[in-house]
Formats: C-alpha cells, sequence, structure tokens
C-alpha cells in the first residue's frame, strides 16, 4: 500500500513540474489570446492560451494544458480570415479587455479568437499576408527557352 502511494506522490510531483514549467515557457511569450472551435454556443468553449508564429505556422499553447508541445497549429496558408463579430455580454464578462472576435476558417474548420486590439491585429496582419497557395515557382530554364525559340 506504501508503494501506491509512493507513486500517487510521484504522479503529482511530476504534474506540478509540467504545470510550472508549461506556464513559465508561455505566459509571457507571444500573443495572449482566447481561441475556440465552432459550432459553440455562449461562452462554451474558450481556451486561454498564448500564439506564437514560427515560419507559416501559429502555434496555439493553451495554458491549462499537461502537454510540452503546441495544443494547436495554424498554416497561414491555409487559414481565410472571415470577418469580425462584437462579444455578447456573457463573453465579454470572461474577457474584459477585448473588443471583437475575429472568425477564421481553414482546413479544421471554424474557429474564433479573442485578445487585446494589438494580438487581434497581428494575426489578421499575418493571416492576410500569406502567399498565395497558388502561386507556383517558374523554372527559368524553361522560360528562357520558351523566349529565344525563334530566335535560333
Amino acid at each position: 500500500m506504501e508503494i501506491l502511494g509512493y507513486i500517487v506522490a510521484l504522479i503529482f510531483v511530476f504534474a506540478a513540474i509540467a504545470v510550472a514549467w508549461r506556464f513559465m515557457m508561455f505566459r509571457n511569450s507571444g500573443a495572449q489570446g482566447l481561441i475556440r472551435s465552432l459550432p459553440a454556443d455562449g461562452v462554451h468553449g474558450w481556451r486561454h492560451g498564448v500564439v506564437r508564429y514560427v515560419g507559416e505556422e501559429a502555434r496555439f499553447y493553451k495554458l491549462r494544458s499537461l502537454s510540452f508541445n503546441y495544443d494547436m497549429s495554424i498554416d497561414r496558408r491555409d487559414v481565410t480570415f472571415n470577418g469580425v463579430r462584437d462579444l455578447t455580454d456573457d463573453e465579454r464578462d470572461i474577457m474584459p479587455q477585448v473588443e471583437k472576435v475575429l472568425s477564421l476558417s481553414g482546413p479544421m474548420g471554424q474557429f474564433e479568437f479573442a485578445g487585446q486590439r494589438h494580438a487581434e491585429m497581428a494575426l489578421i496582419s499575418w493571416v492576410e499576408s500569406a502567399p498565395d497557395s497558388r502561386a507556383q515557382r517558374e523554372d527559368m530554364n524553361a522560360l528562357a527557352q520558351r523566349a529565344n525559340r525563334g530566335r535560333r
């Protein structure tokens, strides 16, 4: 029975270390905000976290998670910004410093992001400045051959 107590204590210590590590690593780095998948009603589904931009990805780290990795990844080439909406009264109670909610969609479905104005503007700019996924790199040798084919 004593071994079971040690195992439970060890699990508790490991969980506490994981929570402390995640909190210290992500709390003050990146843009703080809330995200939720749609469809959702009322204030259901909002998750507090931090968004970090890494290349073409925005990685969302939930603050209340024991994972050592990000919880959601958004590729900006696949995401579409659909607009903004006002907060409901219930949402305003849990998000006092937020003015608008951003509506986005991508391969993972529709979702919403809410944060302070600078975090929202950063996300919108990052999504809208993404290179077009239809853009193709031209083969310069093939272009040169096409341009010079009637000159020889």
